[in-house]
């Protein structure tokens, strides 16, 4: 049997999951969550082979890097992983609910963005599935003027936009649901940006509909990833920033690097072109992914398919 989309993968019981977890969150509080979190982490360990196997794959790889011992057997350091999905989890919850402490979010080299903002010109920033996006609302919660519009290949967005709208009514973030960048995507699109509002879009995940990809070297092995990012970036002619967000030991750190002031693509070399913004992102992803290792939310065979097939099991040393 083939396997699914990601998308698929990862939203099989989103719904009822994210409403269950609220329930408990918003009723019986942290602690709860906190408490119900261990048998709910077991349970998706145990029966979700595919997300375990990939799991492993990505943290051998990780290993090999020397980002984490290898003295520890694989199958522990994915509950881990696993672990800190199921925390992320609960941040997410918080943000959405308003009981999210942003005076713990520490910003990197973010001076040149907000100038940027302040002069009402907008910008496409390239994120990755490291930490927790929403987390991300801290920077809109930071500063009001902000406001940011996140692409994402869900058919859930507008349910997602209903939920954080009920909870917050001055709410700076909105979720647009795209399978492909089109001219009237990128039509709205560039009207936000005219309006100086930021867009948003993960680096890290291939479209629903398959869409155009370049593989290039990830963690010492050839990885898919999309080329909509770059693409419409030439598209939209705008300033483009890199940020990823991960938690440290006092708070969660937000980094933003400048990508570049314009992406062109060349007709004659466009595919050599593509090919170097998606190298750029690719090394950049894996810099903070072996800094936090455990914090990169993926759990779908991310690398070629050859490079797939190896299947880990909780055997695996």
């Amino acid at each position: 049997m083939a396997d699914r989309h990601w998308s698929q993968v990862q939203e099989s019981g989103a719904l009822l999951g994210m409403k269950v977890m609220f329930f408990v969150y918003r009723v019986l509080g942290r602690w709860a969550f906190g408490l119900l979190l261990y048998p709910v982490i077991t349970y998706f360990f145990l029966a979700r082979r595919q997300a375990r196997s990939a799991s492993m794959d990505y943290l051998n790889r990780v290993r090999q890097q020397g980002a984490l011992p290898a003295s520890t057997p694989l199958w522990q350091q994915s509950f881990s992983h696993f672990l800190h999905f199921g925390r992320n989890l609960l941040d997410k919850l918080a943000a959405w609910t308003g009981a999210f402490n942003y005076d713990n979010v520490r910003f990197h080299r973010r001076d040149d963005f907000l100038q940027m903002v302040d002069r009402q010109q907008g910008a496409l920033v390239i994120v990755s599935h490291l930490g927790n996006l929403e987390v991300c609302r801290a920077l809109a919660d930071s500063s009001k003027r902000i406001r940011l519009n996140i692409l994402v290949h869900t058919k859930h967005a507008e349910k997602f936009n209903r939920l954080m709208n009920d909870l917050d009514n001055d709410n700076h973030l909105n979720l647009l649901q795209v399978t492909d960048v089109s001219p009237a995507t990128a039509m709205l699109l560039n009207d936000k940006l005219s309006a100086g509002e930021v867009v948003v879009i993960a680096g890290d995940r291939t479209p629903v509909n398959g869409g155009r990809q370049t593989d290039v070297d990830f963690l010492g092995a050839p990885a898919a990833f999309p080329q909509g990012p770059y693409i419409l970036a030439s598209v939209l002619r705008c300033p483009v920033y890199l940020m990823f967000c991960a938690k440290g030991e006092d708070g969660y750190e937000i980094f933003f690097e400048k990508f570049a002031e314009r992406i062109r693509l060349s007709r004659n070399n466009r595919d050599a072109d593509l090919r170097h913004w998606t190298t750029q992102f690719a090394q950049r992803l894996a810099h903070y992914t072996l800094r936090y290792p455990l914090q990169w939310n993926n759990f779908y065979p991310f690398w070629s398919r050859a490079q797939a097939d190896q299947v880990y099991d909780s055997s695996s040393t």
